[in-house]
């Protein structure tokens, strides 16, 4: 998060509008350590430090993440106040401070009275709504900021705790998966499929087509070993072309009249990812591709649903412990590594 100074924020308000602003305000003071507001909360007040520091942070999986720390003449607090949002992190003080806080609706109107402020303020929020967007999503629009990624998602608790009492049986796929690996890698880096999901309890296989990308196609896997059917459905085409083709559709969707007329916020946020865009490589998918028989056969659990795309870099699996896991490909191989005696 991206703070700007409240001696810039102010600097086009007159000594009278400063006074102002300050008769509006009520002066609270903050121990170390104690919370300001939590994520969540019901956005009630804007502020301003008087003096000291405070740190805001977010809740990431369980654990404080800093975004920053804000000093004297810092400001924060206005973001939830015009989204008419809930709080999106926590603020603490670092040490003794003293805040001025100022209601929302006496904010509102003073902003309102100044334009030259108020511009100000929509300009920041442009930017944190937008970088807002960024740490919402589990992952980023075209993948993973870093290899090493591992999300852990729970389920019903109930599904968990009789797990181990449920029988393990052989799937309709397990007993042609051997047949199936390199089929659905073809699929992925031979032919026109960019996305595929498999349910090894149903035996349903979906996949999605660059040359149908907004309809997702079902297949079962008795037919997807059959040659003849795989040549009838799935278009041959080379993973650079695949990969030319799927960058400009991203290009299309970037210059059209429709997407350039978004909220800047969110424009930014998608054009990024379509600027930076790479596919999974070739060998990732290979080797991910290879070792879905390994994944099956983990000891007291077994995968229900696998799916796999060579635009976004994160493997999801979920198991009948009803978990589901998001991985990069890279931590794919340590996953194995970490639930099998051999990868």
């Amino acid at each position: 998060m991206n703070m700007q100074q409240t001696g810039e924020f102010f600097r086009n308000l007159s000594d009278p509008d400063l006074k102002e602003i300050k008769s509006l305000s009520e002066k609270i003071k903050y121990s170390k350590d104690e919370l300001v507001f939590s994520e969540g909360d019901e956005a009630s007040a804007f502020y301003i430090i008087d003096q000291g520091s405070v740190s805001v942070f977010y809740d990431d999986k369980g654990k404080d993440k800093e975004l920053c720390v804000l000093n004297e003449n810092d400001y924060f607090g206005e973001m939830a106040i015009y989204n008419q949002d809930k709080r999106s992190a926590s603020v603490k003080a670092l040490e003794q401070s003293c805040l001025l806080k100022i209601e929302k609706d006496k904010f509102i109107k003073f902003v309102d009275q100044h334009p030259r402020l108020s511009e100000k303020i929509q300009n920041n929020l442009q930017q944190r709504n937008e970088e807002l967007l960024l740490r919402e999503n589990l992952i980023d629009l075209t993948g993973l900021n870093g290899k090493r990624l591992h999300i852990s998602i729970k389920g019903d608790p109930s599904m968990r705790e009789s797990v181990f009492a449920r029988e393990r049986y052989e799937s309709v796929v397990d007993k042609v998966l051997s047949k199936l690996e390199p089929v659905l890698e073809e699929l992925l880096i031979k032919r026109c499929v960019y996305s595929l999901f498999i349910n090894f309890n149903s035996g349903e296989v979906r996949t999605s087509s660059i040359y149908n990308p907004f309809v997702e196609e079902f297949h079962t896997t008795d037919k997807l070993i059959n040659p003849a059917y795989v040549n009838r459905h799935f278009p041959l085409i080379s993973y650079a072309e695949k990969s030319a083709m799927i960058q400009s559709m991203y290009q299309f969707i970037a210059s059209n009249q429709y997407f350039t007329g978004l909220p800047v916020q969110y424009k930014n946020f998608v054009s990024r990812s379509y600027e930076h865009w790479q596919p999974v490589s070739e060998k990732e998918i290979s080797q991910v591709m290879g070792k879905l028989t390994k994944l099956r056969s983990i000891q007291s659990f077994y995968l229900r649903n696998f799916s796999i795309s060579m635009i976004l870099d994160a493997i999801r699996m979920q198991f009948n412990c009803d978990g589901t896991y998001i991985v990069s490909a890279d931590d794919y191989q340590r996953f194995l590594q970490e639930n099998l005696e051999q990868s």
